[in-house]
């Protein structure tokens, strides 16, 4: 008797428990795919997932668009934080689903069609920084890749859409950060070496407008010194470079100090234009090591830091190398605040 009391509690306490997640398993993803290419061209039979963020953006449904390109997805749990991914033509894209007072979220999702064409990529803008810890540096390059494509089209190129020449003596992989066009929340993602061994490449389809793609990569720092050799697969009019400490040199090439922060502890280099195919060699030199942060973070874990304004876009917290990115986003501000024009000559500058 005591057995069966026992099983009858446990059976109740299962059902109790099961009842919030029915009741929440009631929301509806409802909407459509639009070719921005063609609108003309319909992306019917497009497999779509719908995919938990909390707990590691789980796959917790299928789905596919009809012959319209349309799609509806029920039982879905509306409470819980939901994102739609279709695939198509070898692209995926992306949506968040905000489920409405009445239990559906709707969303237009816009697709493109493929090319393997560089004509329209190109990079907009590169800064990198660079710095020392101990006997290593830790080293950000952040590079604005541009989709000027008209009718837009995706980039996507089964050999790789962006790509870094292997750092001398590099001491792991590196991982990309990569933030799509319109997108406040960066993904991070594995390099993948090429064949020769001479390079990292990300197969991460370039869409429409400017993607934005971090590479941080840890690199030996011996005897005091590093040479750094770089080359360049598309055409670059400058580049920025942030030198952690401010007192260890960089050398080489056409590179200017242009700027000087002791207190803030980091100086800034210019560097001319490079070519695609172009190498540069680079001398680290010197310098008093940054101490590493006890906060028991690994290198690569990323926090993104709320913040407003042009710099706070940008303004990341990753482990101990919080300095660099700090600098990186300094540089990556920089060129979007306007400068105020040089006086004619005879002329001084009002002070305000």
């Amino acid at each position: 008797m005591n057995t069966v009391r026992f099983y009858l509690v446990l059976i109740w306490f299962v059902a109790i428990a099961a009842m919030p997640v029915a009741a929440q398993d009631r929301g509806i993803a409802e909407g459509r795919l639009i070719n921005r290419t063609d609108p003309s061209i319909i992306a019917g039979n497009t497999e779509l997932e719908v995919l938990l963020l909390s707990g590691g953006m789980d796959i917790i449904k299928t789905a596919m668009t009809d012959a319209r390109g349309t799609f509806r997805i029920e039982g879905l749990p509306d409470a819980m934080p939901l994102m739609l991914r279709a695939v198509y033509n070898g692209a995926n894209y992306h949506g968040m689903l905000m489920f409405g007072a009445d239990g559906i979220a709707r969303l237009d999702m816009d697709v493109y069609e493929t090319t393997t064409s560089m004509k329209d990529i190109r990079v907009e803008e590169a800064d990198m920084a660079f710095q020392l810890a101990g006997d290593h540096l830790h080293a950000v390059e952040t590079y604005v890749v541009a989709n000027t494509s008209s009718p837009p089209r995706v980039y996507l190129n089964p050999e790789g859409n962006f790509r870094v020449s292997k750092a001398p003596g590099i001491l792991e992989p590196p991982r990309f950060r990569i933030t799509a066009p319109g997108s406040e929340m960066p993904l991070t993602q594995s390099a993948l070496e090429s064949a020769d061994g001479e390079s990292y490449y990300s197969l991460y389809p370039l869409r429409p407008g400017n993607t934005i793609f971090e590479v941080h990569q840890t690199l030996p720092y011996t005897d005091g010194k590093y040479v750094y050799e770089k080359k360049y697969f598309q055409d670059i009019s400058e580049i920025l470079v942030g030198v952690i400490p401010f007192d260890m040199t960089l050398s080489g090439g056409d590179l200017k100090k242009t700027e000087d922060h002791a207190a803030e502890n980091f100086s800034v280099y210019a560097a001319g234009a490079v070519g695609a195919n172009d190498t540069v060699t680079w001398t680290f030199s010197g310098g008093t090591p940054v101490m590493e942060m006890e906060d028991g973070h690994g290198w690569g874990e990323t926090t993104i830091v709320a913040m407003d304004g042009v710099v706070g876009r940008n303004a990341l917290t990753i482990g101990s190398t919080i300095l660099t990115v700090f600098v990186l986003t300094l540089l990556f501000a920089s060129r979007r605040i306007p400068r105020a024009p040089e006086p004619e000559p005879g002329m001084s500058r009002e002070k305000p």
